[in-house]
């Protein structure tokens, strides 16, 4: 028998993101490809041979075969590395997930324009006060609740003290008849003695 329940207001959960890159990340990976090619480029046999002349001169052959060597071991270390930063810090999920943000304001965007569900007003052709009121309101509300929060704190506060002032009250009273009754017995005690 099927549930009787309307369905939820809220927008449904997003769907799992994927570790395949999309395309914000695969653009991130070749631009560091890139860069790191282009780096290593920079570093070339000629200027790697110019800071050892006498072994360029001497052995050309082992010093080519280093270069290469070094080249390619500091390649392989600096992607190892990126991919261990991609994976510790979850980029390729993360920029999946803002690629999927961004096309959920872009839908959003288009079916509020198409829907006609508001006219967007730039800001700039907006009276002063409207945008002053805009600016100032979410302040004005914050500040209100916090305000708020502390009057009813006081007020708790001030209940508190006035329960503490009464009983000390009945207390200074209970005092002063108890005060009262001793004098009269004195005064009586006194009399007594005078007799």
């Amino acid at each position: 028998m099927p549930s009787a329940t309307p369905p939820s207001p809220s927008p449904p959960p997003p769907a799992p993101t994927t570790s395949t890159p999309g395309p914000r990340a695969t653009a991130f990976t070749k631009l560091y490809n890139d860069a790191l090619a282009n780096t290593l480029k920079a570093v070339s046999y000629d200027s790697f041979a110019s800071c050892f002349p006498s072994i360029a001169e001497g052995a050309p052959t082992a010093l080519k075969g280093m270069h290469a060597d070094m080249a390619g071991k500091l390649e392989r270390f600096a992607k190892e590395e990126f991919e261990t930063i991609l994976r510790e810090r979850n980029v390729v999920e993360n920029l999946n997930r803002l690629e999927d943000l961004m096309a959920d304001a872009r839908r959003r965007r288009a079916r509020g324009v198409e829907g006609g569900e508001g006219e967007v007003v730039p800001p700039h052709t907006l009276p002063a006060p409207a945008l002053l009121r805009s600016h100032t309101t979410p302040l004005h509300q914050s500040q209100q609740s916090h305000l708020n929060a502390k009057l009813q704190t006081t007020e708790s506060q001030n209940a508190t003290l006035i329960e503490e002032i009464r009983r000390q009250r009945a207390e200074i009273e209970e005092l002063l008849s108890l005060g009262e009754m001793l004098v009269k017995d004195l005064e009586g005690a006194g009399r007594k003695l005078g007799e």
